[in-house]
């Protein structure tokens, strides 16, 4: 990184006589089995239940070490223990109890965003998909690991490729999905991005995105709804319940209330992004893709609103999900809404077919000053960060980042 001279480690690190040094180590995370990855400059943890990102930090175990994503304040398990099962009733059975049972971090949903149809649900399938409480196939390779796991109802192989950038604070992930059933499938792919305590915390944080509009959810918020139903909007402003407006760059404002709603990817933009600021610590976590790839950005916020198992009323978390799916409102009703603001809210693979996928993430130590992250722009073989006006603009340096966001794409 560049820009950043009040911390040492915002500058390229992870070499050891110019040969770059990546670690694998396989551990148990929570009870948990999974492979933490580290380049020296940033580590990641990616769980073998579920295939969860569960951390991603930067490298040293100073004050800038925080795991960034969110971390469930819940007890979870892996598909495979037998405590599974017993925490997924607890969390409130079929179908969503099983999800809440593996789930932490930076989740997959695949291949349906939001509740399983009454079929699909008496045929064991649980909100968001089967991918995200399966065990997933966790193998090292020499910049990271690769993930593999078969959806057996949806007849659906998908693989994970997570590597690191030659000595810098930057995860790159290729996904591959492809329809191994004999028909032509309608899926839902998104990337179930949360945040919350103690990297995004209120007061302390803001969320920028590149998004040019918006809709929030129809079906309210359990009573606790902060936005107005249904409504068209456009970012970051949005209509709340009670005639007001919402910053939704702003995270966990008004406690005892929650809400969901369709981010659209700005059309003019190649590349998108999602930048979450802390600047009481100085701390950034930016996501970076292709609007080709994930046209959507469903923004949810559980603000102490659920008082049911295993929320408990105590619960602080935003999503911030890109996908190819506006909002998670499942399978049937997401045909039906077919486009909306002229943007696809689903994918078509034939059999056979296969779709391909690139994101990163990236963290960054910015100035004391900054309060909001304004444009994430892909600068060669480097990100952009601009800050508030008047700012001097940072990089953050990633080897190889060129070439991964040029990558081809399969149709």
């Amino acid at each position: 990184m560049q820009g950043c001279a009040r911390n040492p480690r915002c500058f390229s690190i992870g070499r050891r006589n110019s040969v770059l040094t990546i670690k694998v180590n396989a551990e148990s995370w929570k009870n948990r089995s999974a492979l933490r990855i580290t380049n020296g400059a940033v580590e990641a943890v990616l769980l073998r239940g579920g295939g969860h990102i569960a951390e991603l930090r930067l490298a040293g175990g100073d004050e800038f070490a925080v795991n960034c994503l969110w971390s469930a304040p819940w007890a979870t398990a892996d598909p495979r223990d037998p405590d599974f099962w017993q925490l997924a009733e607890q969390y409130g059975a079929d179908p969503a109890g099983k999800f809440l049972a593996t789930y932490t971090g930076h989740a997959l949903c695949l291949d349906i965003y939001g509740l399983p149809s009454p079929q699909d649900a008496a045929r064991g399938i649980p909100l968001h998909g089967e991918a995200s409480v399966l065990e997933w196939d966790l193998e090292p390779t020499a910049r990271g690991c690769a993930g593999r796991v078969e959806l057996p109802a949806a007849q659906i192989g998908f693989e994970r490729e997570a590597s690191l950038a030659e000595g810098a604070a930057v995860l790159f992930s290729e996904e591959r999905v492809e329809n191994r059933g004999g028909r032509p499938r309608e899926i839902h792919w998104v990337q179930h991005l949360s945040l919350g305590p103690p990297f995004l915390a209120p007061g302390e944080s803001s969320i920028q995105a590149s998004l040019d509009g918006g809709r929030t959810w129809p079906l309210g918020y359990e009573g606790h709804e902060r936005l107005r139903g249904d409504a068209s909007f456009a970012w970051p402003l949005a209509p709340s319940a009670d005639g007001d407006m919402v910053d939704l760059r702003l995270p966990f404002e008004r406690p005892g209330f929650g809400f969901i709603a369709a981010g659209h990817v700005d059309s003019a933009r190649q590349f998108a992004f999602i930048a979450a600021l802390n600047f009481r610590l100085g701390l950034a976590l930016v996501y970076c893709f292709r609007r080709q790839d994930f046209p959507w950005v469903a923004i949810w916020e559980e603000n102490c609103a659920r008082p049911a198992p295993p929320w408990n009323g105590a619960a602080q978390v935003r999503g911030m999900e890109f996908g190819t799916t506006p909002m998670p409102i499942g399978r049937d009703a997401i045909h039906e809404l077919g486009n909306l603001f002229d943007t696809p809210a689903s994918r078509v693979l034939e059999p056979g077919g296969v779709l391909r996928a690139r994101y990163l993430a990236a963290l960054a130590v910015v100035p004391p000053d900054w309060r909001e992250i304004t444009d994430v722009t892909p600068n060669g073989n480097g990100l952009a960060l601009t800050g508030p006006r008047n700012s001097r603009p940072i990089e953050i340096t990633a080897p190889g980042l060129d070439d991964f966001l040029k990558g081809d794409t399969e149709r």
